[in-house]
Parts: C-alpha cells; sequence; structure tokens
C-alpha cells in the first residue's frame, strides 16, 4: 500500500510540474499575428556608445550616424519640440541593454537651443537602418551635429 501511495504522489507532482510548464511556455513572447519577421539585417540595432552624429529630420524623426557610417532613421513618440534647434542629443536607454533594437528600448534627451526648458525627453518608437541609396543621399550631406555629453544621461 505504502509503495502505490508514493507512486501517486510522485505522479501527481510530475503531473503539477507538467502543468506549471505549460503555463510558462504559454506566457512567453511570441510575435503577434501580422508582426513583421525577424530582421535578417546584422546592423538592425545600434549601439548608442558608438554613435557620432544626428540630424534632425522633422520634430518626430531624427537620423544619427553609428559606427562605420551606418544610418538609423528614428521616430519618436509624439511632437519633440526643440528637436530641431538642438545642439546635442542623448540616448537613454529604458531596458538596462546596450543596443537599441525597436519601440520604447531608449529615450532621446535634449535641450532646446536656447537651453531654456528643462531637459526633453522623447520616447524611441521605431528605428529603421538605411542602406543603399537611402543612406547614400544623407552621407553626402554636409556634415552633421555631433552627439555630445553623456548618452546614458537620467532626466
Amino acid at each position: 500500500m505504502k509503495i502505490a501511495a508514493v507512486m501517486s504522489a510522485a505522479i501527481m507532482g510530475l503531473a503539477a510540474a507538467a502543468v506549471v510548464a505549460g503555463a510558462a511556455f504559454s506566457m512567453s513572447p511570441r510575435p503577434h499575428e501580422g508582426a513583421p519577421p525577424p530582421s535578417s539585417d546584422r546592423h538592425a540595432c545600434f549601439d548608442p556608445t558608438f554613435v557620432e552624429g544626428f540630424q534632425s529630420l522633422s520634430d518626430n524623426k531624427l537620423l544619427i550616424t553609428g559606427a562605420h557610417d551606418q544610418l538609423y532613421e528614428l521616430t519618436l513618440g509624439g511632437i519633440c519640440m526643440g528637436l530641431d534647434t538642438s545642439f546635442a542629443i542623448g540616448i537613454r536607454s529604458r531596458n538596462g541593454m546596450s543596443q537599441v533594437c525597436g519601440p520604447f528600448d531608449a529615450d532621446i534627451v535634449f535641450r532646446d537651443m536656447g537651453g531654456m526648458r528643462h531637459l526633453q525627453a522623447c520616447p524611441i518608437t521605431q528605428v529603421r537602418h538605411l542602406t543603399g541609396d537611402e543612406a547614400a543621399k544623407y552621407l553626402a550631406a554636409p556634415k552633421r551635429k555631433t552627439v555630445k555629453g553623456n548618452r546614458n544621461a537620467t532626466g
């Protein structure tokens, strides 16, 4: 009788472990329906440490130059008033990781030209690596502004 009880308890323990493992697997992040496939572009992400310059395209678009003249178009959340007149920007990680790959990985922090406003932050909502002709038109443009200051600034 004791062996049957021990075996029954062991089977119940294994069944409980299987249920917990199944629940953990079902909660794992999966791409949502209609999500683009993972990128095969090895430069799809950038490291803020190696950003060499930036150019404001509008109040919610920013072009940054990374290592080896890799260009990235960043779409920012909302309207970032004063970004176009800012002399310097910072890139503040939101998740502690050094790579910025996609939505909400980091914020752009800046002050407008007059420096009258407090430090402002705009979340990065999209990162797009520019290649080929799209990148060439910006690389041929006059020298871009440089990134200055602490790239991991706190607001």
